[in-house]
C-alpha cells in the first residue's frame, strides 16, 4: 500500500495509452502524489504535458509499467518492460492500490458512469471534503479527469467492460444501470448480469449502495442496498425540464427536497442528479451544501456538452455509442429546444458493438441522421459491418450515409440557421464536429 504522509520514496510509472481516459486520471493523481510520472501514446496529451508530465516512447530506469486492457500483449513497450525485468501492473490493479488508501465510492453501469461520478467528486469537492477522483471524462468544474485530495473520500468509475470493477471493494457505489454491452468480453447477457451481482456482492456497507429501481435487470436483483428513481427508496417526485436547466422534486427517508436546480438536460441526467443527491445526503453533506454544488456544477467535457453556436444553429458534442444512450440523448435535446430540426451526425464504435446490438430505434426523434464510418477502437474490421451496413439496420427513412469526405463536403451546406446539431460517438467524432462547426 502507499503510504499517506508524501514523504516516501519518489517511484517511477510509465503509463501506455497514457492519453485514455481511465490513464490520465491515475497520471494526474500519481503526479499530484509527487511521483515521477511519464508516458506514451499514440494522440497528443497537451493536458498531461502541460503539468510537467512527460510523454516520450522510451520507458524511464526504474518505472513500473502500467497498461490498460486497450493495449495488446504483443505491444512493443510491453514486451521491452517484460525483456528489461520492469514490474508491469494493469491500470486496475493501480487504481485499486490508490482507493484502498481512502474509502471509495464507486460509480458503475452500462452507462452514465461519467456524468454521475463526475457530479458527485464535485459536490464533495463544493461540500469541502476535497476527494481524490478518477473520472472518465474533464469534469468542468474540476478541469481535469483526476486528481489528488485530501479528503477520505475516493471517488472513482468502476469500468464493467473488462470486467476490471470486480477488483474494487468500495464503502460505497452508485450502480446506473445493466445492459447488454461488451458481448466481446462478456460473450452473454447472462454473464453481464452475474458481474453486476458480484460487484454489488462487494460492496462494504449497503447503507452506502444506490441502484436505480427503474432500471429492470438492477430491480429483479433486489440488493440490499437504497433503490431509485420514480420509484424506491430514494424517489423522483417531479422533473421538470426548463431550457437547459431541470428542477427536481424528491423524497428520502420521510422527507422531500423541492425546487431542486441543475444546469443538464434529459432524464437520464435527473436519474443521475437524484442518486448523487441521495448519496451526498447519506455520507451526511448538509442539503444546503449539495444544491449549492447543483447550483454550480457545470457538467462534463463530451457529455450532452454545448460546444458552439454559428449563424443560430446550436452545436452539441456528445459520447453516447449504445443504442439507449444515443435515444435518452435525442430525446433530451428534443425536449430542451422544441421546435428546431435535430441534426444528428453519428460516428458508429466498434464492429463487434454495431454488430450485436440493436440501434434500429435509437435515432426515431431525429429528423436527419448522418451515419458516417465506424470508428474501429483497435478492433480488426468484420466482413459486412460497416457505416453503410449501419445505416440500412435503422428503421425509418431519416438516415443518410457519408463517408468522410462526403461528410466535409455536403453537410455543412445542408445546415440551415436554427437547426440543433449533434455530433455523437465514442471515437474522433468530436474533433470532426469541431471542424465542421467551423466550416458553417
Amino acid at each position: 500500500m502507499f503510504p499517506n504522509t508524501g514523504e516516501h520514496m519518489k517511484k517511477f510509472y510509465h503509463l501506455l495509452g497514457m492519453g485514455g481516459t481511465g490513464m490520465s486520471a491515475l497520471a494526474h493523481i500519481l503526479h499530484e502524489r509527487g511521483e515521477i510520472v511519464s508516458g506514451h501514446d499514440l494522440k497528443e496529451t497537451p493536458r498531461l504535458n502541460a503539468v510537467g508530465i512527460r510523454s516520450t516512447s522510451e520507458i524511464p530506469h526504474r518505472s513500473t509499467v502500467v497498461y490498460s486492457s486497450a493495449i495488446t500483449n504483443d505491444h512493443p513497450h510491453l514486451v521491452s518492460a517484460r525483456q528489461r525485468g520492469l514490474p508491469i501492473m494493469h491500470r486496475a490493479d493501480l487504481l485499486k492500490r490508490l482507493m484502498d488508501e481512502r474509502h471509495a465510492l464507486l460509480v458503475t453501469g452500462t452507462h452514465g458512469k461519467t456524468s454521475t461520478s463526475a457530479l458527485l467528486s464535485w459536490v464533495l469537492q463544493s461540500a469541502g471534503l476535497d476527494p481524490t477522483y478518477a473520472i472518465g471524462g474533464i469534469v468542468k468544474n474540476l478541469k481535469k479527469n483526476g486528481g489528488l485530495g485530501a479528503g477520505p473520500y475516493f471517488v472513482a468509475e468502476a469500468d464493467e467492460s473488462d470486467g476490471s470493477f470486480l477488483n474494487y471493494f468500495g464503502k460505497g457505489a452508485i450502480v446506473t444501470n445493466v445492459e447488454r454491452d461488451h458481448l466481446d468480453y462478456w460473450k452473454t447477457e447472462a454473464n453481464i448480469i452475474e458481474g453486476f451481482k458480484q460487484f454489488i456482492a462487494q460492496v462494504k456497507e449497503p447503507k452506502f449502495l444506490f441502484y436505480c429501481h427503474d432500471d429492470p435487470i438492477l430491480r429483479g436483483m433486489s440488493p440490499p442496498g437504497i433503490s431509485y428513481g420514480r420509484s424506491g427508496h430514494l424517489c423522483l417526485k417531479r422533473y421538470e425540464q426548463d431550457g437547459t436547466k431541470m428542477h427536481l422534486a424528491l423524497s428520502f427517508r420521510g422527507s422531500t427536497y423541492h425546487r431542486v436546480e441543475i444546469s443538464l438536460i434529459g432524464e437520464k441526467n435527473a436519474l443521475n442528479a437524484l442518486a448523487v443527491f441521495g448519496m451526498a445526503l447519506q455520507l451526511g453533506i448538509d442539503e444546503a451544501k449539495i444544491r449549492t454544488a447543483f447550483l454550480s456544477y457545470k457538467g462534463v467535457e463530451r457529455r450532452l456538452e454545448r460546444i458552439g453556436e454559428v449563424e443560430s444553429i446550436i452545436f452539441y458534442d456528445d459520447y453516447a455509442h449504445h443504442p439507449t444512450e444515443v435515444c435518452m440523448t435525442l430525446s433530451a435535446l428534443k425536449q430542451s429546444y422544441r421546435g428546431r430540426r435535430l441534426m444528428v451526425v453519428f460516428q458508429p464504435h466498434r464492429y463487434t458493438r454495431i454488430q450485436t446490438l440493436d440501434f434500429s430505434h435509437s435515432f426515431d426523434v431525429a429528423d436527419l441522421v448522418i451515419i458516417t464510418d465506424v470508428y474501429s477502437g483497435g478492433e480488426v474490421p468484420i466482413k459486412g459491418v460497416d457505416g453503410l451496413s449501419f445505416k440500412k439496420s435503422l428503421q425509418g427513412d431519416n438516415a443518410i450515409y457519408f463517408n468522410r469526405k462526403n461528410l466535409f463536403e455536403i453537410f455543412p451546406k445542408m445546415l440551415i440557421p436554427g437547426d440543433l446539431v449533434v455530433f455523437i460517438g465514442a471515437g474522433d467524432i468530436c474533433e470532426i464536429g469541431r471542424k465542421l462547426m467551423r466550416m458553417v
